[in-house]
């Protein structure tokens, strides 16, 4: 991982968006220059091998600096997210205080902009932590090098329950990098990344995977790319950056801020990898930012859908160079874990228009290599291709465990082997993400997946998927359906309802609940957390506006 402090290229370097619109570059060689006087000066600060030192850093040259300068003095960095993240205020401090709780750190590393909120959200723990700005010796004969366990103290999202922290090792780390740059193809260039560097797919997917084989690199801050969607996507048409990675809703905020005309010059041939991954990857999404590029040289080809998690490190599977992803039609409302699905049509994506899109799964591809990927049944019995179940994974990326694991952790966690709460099946060796298993209902024996409902209420237009989601599960004795929404359906509303009786029938409760806005809590992703809302909602606390 710090091997490219060893010997920092001089011609290849790493752009920075700054807050005008203008670009800082760095080349490698003065970012290990910055990266040795910050460790040493951490040093200085008292921090030694083993200890863990949070991070709350916007992306930057700053965030470069502090993270290497941890591991290069044998320390580990925890990225946690920015205020902003998670709407600032009570929510945002009581999960630093959670998360700090579990590290109980000596130091912590703060923009200047947010070191009062962490100051006063472990102030209370009894810790005595010193929150510092970035730090920088004025010599570059940095401390003594030490080699770490732990490359980094990952936070879950939150949006399979609370944060959890993770242990990633430095062997875990480096295995999940080998295989990422081994499957995407990193040689000279890498990415325009604006993922959020405190979630497992912006910091391994979106930055170490380029930056520590010192392609030419370029980061951006998340809300750049919500100001500026189009000119994110422009930087790829100017210059020859070879990947891109997002989740769907990344390419729905470009498709809706991006115009046919404001790519009128722009070339975008050299585009070899786009990666779509870390929630429900839709099919009609993907082939209208196909059909948006294609005329400018993008070739379908560079499509890469993939699946991975956090306690993956990051990335399990994804599709091969070169393939173009395939769809596969699951037809019908009979899922039952343990049972074939009723497999249907099987088509290249953009082979024909995608109609009733809850029906079709994205291949997110064959499993890495030294990965193995397998489905078991409700009394974890491997299952045959086809059959629907929960995905399991073995291999040497497998996160080594959670920081005060309970015995159910480790059952879930450990040895290198994962049961990962997602349902899915196989098909000719490639992986199909159906949804999580903690986000669904049993009515009358099959399991219904919020994530299905979800997808097609926003494919008939009945809600939005910015200010709604759907959860579900039992409510005395019943099982239950619910929409929440943010912004009132109106006229919309027999038609939502509609839309969730068409996948439960008669057997379960459909329900929309209107709530003021920000009351449908996220992650730090910006995904819904579901469990909580459902929590929220059966406890009755969630409350309902009248004003509709």
């Amino acid at each position: 991982m710090i091997g490219w402090l060893d010997d920092p290229s001089e011609r290849r370097g790493v752009r920075f968006r700054q807050d005008d619109g203008t670009w800082q570059r760095l080349t490698y060689r003065e970012l290990a220059a910055q990266t040795l006087r910050a460790g040493a000066a951490l040093a200085d600060e008292g921090v030694r091998p083993g200890d863990v030192v949070p991070l709350v850093l916007p992306a930057g040259p700053d965030f470069v600096s502090q993270f290497f300068g941890l591991l290069a003095i044998g320390a580990t960095p925890s990225v946690l997210p920015l205020p902003q993240a998670l709407r600032a205020g009570e929510g945002y401090q009581n999960q630093l205080r959670a998360i700090a709780a579990r590290i109980r750190p000596k130091l912590a590393v703060a923009d200047p902009r947010y070191q009062d909120v962490v100051r006063e959200s472990v102030a209370e723990l009894g810790t005595a932590t010193r929150v510092v700005a970035p730090v920088h010796a004025d010599r570059e004969d940095a401390a003594p090098r030490a080699n770490g366990e732990l490359a980094v103290l990952q936070f879950t999202s939150g949006s399979r329950g609370a944060p959890r922290g993770l242990r990633i090792s430095v062997a875990n780390m480096a295995a999940n990098l080998r295989m990422i740059q081994s499957w995407m193809g990193l040689e000279s260039h890498g990415a325009v990344t604006w993922l959020p560097l405190y979630h497992d797919m912006g910091l391994v997917g979106g930055l170490l995977g380029g930056l520590t084989v010192q392609v030419e690199h370029a980061l951006m801050r998340p809300e750049q790319f919500i100001r500026d969607s189009t000119g994110w996507l422009a930087e790829y048409g100017r210059h020859p950056y070879t990947s891109m990675c997002m989740p769907n809703f990344g390419f729905e905020r470009v498709l809706a801020r991006t115009r046919p005309e404001h790519l009128d010059g722009l070339d975008f041939a050299g585009l070899r990898a786009v990666v779509s991954g870390a929630e429900r990857i839709d099919p009609a999404v993907l082939a209208r930012f196909v059909a948006l590029l294609q005329p400018h040289g993008f070739d379908i080809h560079a499509l890469m859908p993939a699946y991975g998690l956090a306690e993956g490190t990051l990335a399990v599977t994804g599709v091969g160079r070169q393939q173009v992803p395939r769809l596969v039609r699951a037809s019908g409302l009979e899922r039952r874990l343990g049972e074939k699905l009723d497999v249907g049509s099987v088509v290249e994506l953009g082979a024909e228009p995608v109609s009733e899109p809850w029906l079709w799964q994205v291949s997110c591809g064959r499993p890495m290599d030294g990965v193995r990927v397998d489905i078991l049944d409700e009394e974890g019995a491997p299952q045959p291709e086809g059959v629907l179940g929960e995905i399991y994974v073995e291999g040497p990326s497998v996160a080594e465990g959670y920081v005060d694991a309970t015995p159910e952790d480790r059952a879930k966690l450990g040895d290198g082997k994962l049961h990962t709460g997602d349902a899915g099946f196989l098909l000719d060796g490639e992986l199909y993400v159906v949804g999580r298993l903690g986000d669904s209902v049993k009515i009358n024996g099959q399991t219904v997946f919020v994530e299905d409902i979800e997808l097609e209420l926003v494919a008939s237009g009945a809600i939005s998927r910015n200010h709604a989601t759907v959860v579900a599960g039992i409510t005395a004795g019943t099982p239950t359906v619910l929409v929440v929404t943010e912004r009132p359906l109106g006229e919309r509303l027999d038609e939502a309802l509609s839309v969730i009786r068409s996948f439960t029938g008669d057997a379960a409760s459909a329900r929309v609940m209107y709530v003021k806005r920000g009351a449908i809590p996220l992650t730090s992703s910006r995904k819904p957390r579901r469990r909580a809302l459902w929590l929220s909602y059966a406890a009755g606390e969630l409350k309902e506006r009248k004003d509709s």
